[in-house]
C-alpha cells in the first residue's frame, strides 16, 4: 500500500481471541457480530470507517488459522523466494479441502494489507501461536501484535510481549472491552510506526475520527438543549362535556403528562445512543442506579439536581425572571419554608422529588364543555434533574467500548454521588436559569441570544463527563 491509498489492516489471530471485538471498538460500531463460540467468522468481512461518505480506513475481520503448522512448513520450504509467497500458496491450496479458511485469511495479505495480530495475553503461549506468528513474519507485511487480555490475570503477559517483539514491528496492549476513545486513538497512532509510507493516510483518518467525535459531542449538546426546551413547554389536555367529570380525568391526565415527559427524554436518549453507534445498549434494562431509575423516582430526585441552597437561589431567579409568583412555582407552598441555610421542610422536599410538577387547570370552552389541562412544568428542580440525567447518559456511552455488547451500563453507587449541575459555578447556573426563564416565558429572541453561551456550558460539561469516565 502506498501513501495515497486507503489504509487496510487484516485482523488475524487464533479463533475466539477477540478479533471481532478489536474491530468493533476500533471502528466505533457495535453492530459487528461478536460471538463467544470459536470459529464463527468463516469469511473475510471488510469493515470501513467513513467520513463524509468516503472510506478513510478499513479493517478485514478474518477467520482464524485452521492449519498453521502445515502452512508454516510450506512457507519455510518456499521462503527462499519471498516475492509472491502468499500468491503462490493461494494458487496451490485454494481448492484443497480443509484449507478454505486459511486461504480466505491470507487473501488480504496477498493484496498488501497490514497485519494486526490479536492474542489473548491471559493464557499461555502454545506451539500453534508460535506457528501463526512465524507465518506472518515470513509473509513480511507490516504488522503489529495486539495483546487483548480477556482476563485480569497478567501471568503470561511478559511471555507474550517477548514473543511479539520477535515477530512484529510493534506491540500494543489493548483491552477491546474496556478501551476508551483515547485508547482507540493511541492504537491507531501506533499503527503509523509499522510502515512510514502509510503515515499521511493514517494521519488523515485519525484527524477525521477526532473531528467526527467533536461533531457527536456538539450534536449531543444540541439534543440536550432541545430536550430541555420541549420538556419545559410540554402540556396535556382533555375535553370534558361536564365539569363533574373532572375528578375522574385528573389522575389519568397527570399520568399522561408524566408519560409524555418520559417519552421526550427517551427519544433524546435513543438519538444520543445512535449518535455514538450504541445500537445494542439498553439503559433501562439495567438494575444499576440512577439512569435505570424512572425519571420521577424518589432516588433520582434525591441524587440529581441542585442542592437545597442552590435551588433556593435558582427558584427565586426563576420566579422573578418568568414573572411567576413563588407560590405558583412551589405549588402554593410558602417560600418561607426555606431556611436561611437552604434546608428544606418535608412538604417542599416531597415537591422537589417530582411529586408536584404542574397544576391542573379547568376552563370553559365558548362552544360548550370544558377543557382540563396540565402543564407546562413549573417544578424548579425538574430541569436540573433532566439535565443531570442527560449528562450521566453521555458519560456512560462516550467512552464505552463498542465491543461491550452485554446491553447493560456499568454504573455503580460510588460512580455517582451528585449530578454535574450541582457542581456548576454560580455563573453557569445563572446562564441556565436565564435559558429556563426564556423557554417558559416564550421569549424566543432572548432564548436565541442565550443559546450560544448555554450551548458552551453544555459542551464544557460533556467534556468533563467524558474525561471523568476515562
Amino acid at each position: 500500500m502506498n501513501e495515497t491509498e486507503i489504509p487496510v489492516f487484516a485482523i488475524i489471530g487464533h479463533p475466539n481471541e477477540g478479533k471481532s471485538s478489536v474491530v468493533s471498538t476500533l471502528t466505533g460500531d457495535d453492530r459487528i457480530s461478536i460471538s463467544p463460540t470459536p470459529g464463527e467468522t468463516i469469511r473475510n468481512e471488510r469493515i470501513s470507517w467513513k467520513a463524509h461518505g468516503k472510506i478513510m480506513i478499513q479493517f478485514v475481520d478474518t477467520p482464524g488459522f485452521q492449519n498453521p503448522k502445515r502452512i508454516l512448513k510450506w512457507f519455510e520450504e518456499n521462503s527462499d523466494d519471498h516475492e509472491g509467497l502468499v500468491s503462490r500458496f493461494l494458487k496451490e491450496f485454494s481448492y484443497v479441502p480443509g484449507f478454505e479458511h486459511d486461504c480466505e485469511l491470507l487473501k488480504p495479505l496477498g493484496e498488501g494489507a497490514g497485519v494486526i495480530f490479536v492474542a489473548d495475553g491471559s493464557r499461555p503461549i502454545g506451539k500453534t501461536d508460535l506457528a501463526e506468528m512465524e507465518i506472518l513474519r515470513l509473509v513480511g507485511n507490516p504488522r503489529m501484535g495486539v495483546i487483548n487480555s480477556k482476563s485480569e490475570r497478567p501471568d503470561h503477559l511478559e511471555n507474550w510481549k517477548r514473543e511479539f517483539r520477535k515477530h512484529f514491528n510493534a506491540t500494543f496492549l489493548f483491552d477491546a472491552c474496556k478501551a476508551n476513545f483515547r485508547n482507540r486513538i493511541e492504537l491507531l497512532e501506533s499503527l503509523k510506526s509499522i510502515e512510514q509510507n502509510w503515515n499521511p493516510a493514517l494521519e488523515k483518518a485519525i484527524s477525521q475520527i477526532i473531528s467526527d467525535r467533536d461533531g457527536k459531542r456538539r450534536r449531543s449538546a444540541d439534543l440536550i438543549f432541545e430536550t430541555l426546551e420541549k420538556s419545559l413547554v410540554y402540556k396535556k389536555s382533555r375535553l370534558l362535556a361536564d365539569e363533574s367529570k373532572t375528578e375522574f380525568v385528573k389522575e389519568e391526565l397527570e399520568t399522561a403528562f408524566r408519560e409524555g415527559l418520559r417519552s421526550i427524554e427517551e427519544r433524546a436518549w435513543d438519538r444520543i445512543l445512535r449518535e455514538f453507534s450504541h445500537t445494542r445498549l439498553q439503559v433501562k434494562v439495567s438494575h444499576d442506579p440512577i439512569l435505570a431509575e424512572d425519571l420521577f423516582s424518589e432516588q433520582t430526585w434525591q441524587v440529581l439536581g441542585l442542592t437545597g441552597k442552590q435551588l433556593t437561589l435558582s427558584a427565586a431567579a426563576l420566579g422573578a425572571g418568568a414573572g411567576v409568583g413563588l407560590d405558583v412555582l412551589f405549588g402554593g407552598i410558602s417560600f418561607g419554608v426555606f431556611t436561611a441555610s437552604g434546608a428544606i421542610t418535608g412538604a417542599v422536599a416531597a415537591l422537589l422529588k417530582g411529586r408536584s410538577l404542574a397544576k391542573l387547570k379547568l376552563k370553559r370552552i365558548p362552544l360548550g364543555g370544558y377543557e382540563i389541562s396540565i402543564g407546562p412544568n413549573q417544578n424548579p428542580q425538574f430541569p436540573f434533574v433532566l439535565l443531570d440525567r442527560a449528562f450521566l447518559l453521555y458519560q456512560l456511552i462516550a467512552n464505552r467500548a463498542h465491543a461491550r455488547q452485554d446491553k447493560e451500563p456499568d454504573l455503580t453507587d460510588e460512580a455517582i454521588k451528585m449530578g454535574p449541575c450541582s457542581q456548576w459555578s454560580k455563573e453557569r447556573r445563572s446562564i441556565c436559569v436565564g435559558v429556563i426563564n426564556a423557554i417558559k416565558s416564550g421569549k424566543r429572541k432572548k432564548l436565541d441570544s442565550l443559546r450560544p453561551e448555554f450551548s458552551q456550558v453544555l459542551l464544557d460539561t460533556l467534556i468533563v463527563m467524558e474525561e471523568s469516565s476515562t
